[in-house]
């Protein structure tokens, strides 16, 4: 018993200074990725950073976080970010972000304010700890922009799975219940369209020109393999699919081929939303109308949009 109860007590300490040392350099690890955003042209600012959780995670809150590049107009801030981690798999990482936060674009903010939103890093115990699994979601979400529109949508979820796919990952990503403007809703009523788009949908396959990894510098997107995306709204339901690779000058490439499903009810839509001049109106509806007339459904139309050359 006394050489078990002496065995407990040096485990124990150990793990104590295990515990402290990961506490120290996850605290230095923040502040050199600081460091490093900086010599990229970022500003960055903050109110200190604090850590708890002892003994079996690492919990790791930065106060006040503001983020911008000057150059692009881009920024973002919160009343702080939160790091949750497994002190036993600290390559686990769990993001939490406050219910109220701010995105800065040339000339607006957005206020984006949610009942939950969260995120998980899965990486692999590697030296540059390359991606595993990348999950976001969002729930109760609303976004104001002090430019006068505002949207909202009940959840969204965002997912990038890495493992085994060398340079390259999947995205998946599906959105529910969004809301558009309010401006925007009042200009669609009477066109057959509900006040909430059901559902978006889409998964890809995205093949980099590296693998990605946390502490390696970001890739560059190769080609894009879009499986397949949906939009339901009402009687309009748009499906798609396609391929996409980057040219010489970094530009998209390919074909993606879409089915828009109740295409009388969207260009009615336009039409009373202000979207299609009235001008317009009769021609596009003739071509519509022929477009329909090869896709073998009355009622839809198959889009094929072609990017080339940087246009679309």
């Amino acid at each position: 018993m006394r050489a078990l109860t002496w065995a407990v007590l040096i485990v124990g300490l150990l793990y104590c200074g295990y515990w402290f040392v990961g506490a120290r350099s996850a605290e230095r690890a923040v502040l050199q990725a600081i460091a490093e955003g900086e010599a990229r042209g970022l500003v960055i600012s903050h109110q200190g950073v604090s850590l708890a959780g002892f003994p079996n995670r690492f919990d790791l809150t930065l106060t006040q976080p503001e983020v911008s590049r000057p150059e692009t107009g881009l920024g973002w801030r919160a009343p702080f970010a939160q790091v949750l981690a497994l002190s036993y798999a600290p390559w686990n990482l769990i993001a939490a972000l406050p219910n109220e936060q701010t995105v800065v674009l040339p000339g607006q903010e957005i206020t984006v304010g949610s009942t939950r939103m969260q995120a998980s890093l899965f990486l692999r115990p590697r030296p540059n700890l390359p991606l595993n699994d990348f999950k976001w979601v969002a729930e109760g979400a609303s976004l104001r922009s002090n430019a006068g529109w505002s949207l909202g949508f009940s959840s969204a979820n965002l997912s990038l799975v890495g493992e085994g796919r060398g340079a390259g990952v999947q995205a998946a990503l599906r959105v529910l219940d969004l809301v558009p403007d309010q401006d925007v809703a009042a200009g669609l009523t009477g066109a057959g369209l509900p006040a909430a788009i059901g559902r978006i949908d889409a998964l890809a396959d995205v093949t980099l020109d590296r693998p990605l990894a946390l502490l390696d510098a970001p890739p560059r997107v190769e080609a894009i393999a879009l499986r397949e995306v949906h939009l339901d709204w009402g009687p309009v339901k748009v499906t798609g699919a396609g391929d996409l690779r980057a040219d010489a000058a970094g530009q998209a490439e390919g074909v993606i081929n879409l089915r828009i499903a109740g295409w009388r009810t969207a260009f009615e839509a336009a039409r009373v939303a202000g979207v299609l001049p009235e001008r317009m109106g009769v021609a596009v509806h003739s071509v519509l109308e022929h477009l329909a007339s090869r896709s073998g459904d009355p009622d839809s139309i198959d889009l094929p949009l072609v990017m080339q050359q940087g246009r679309m």
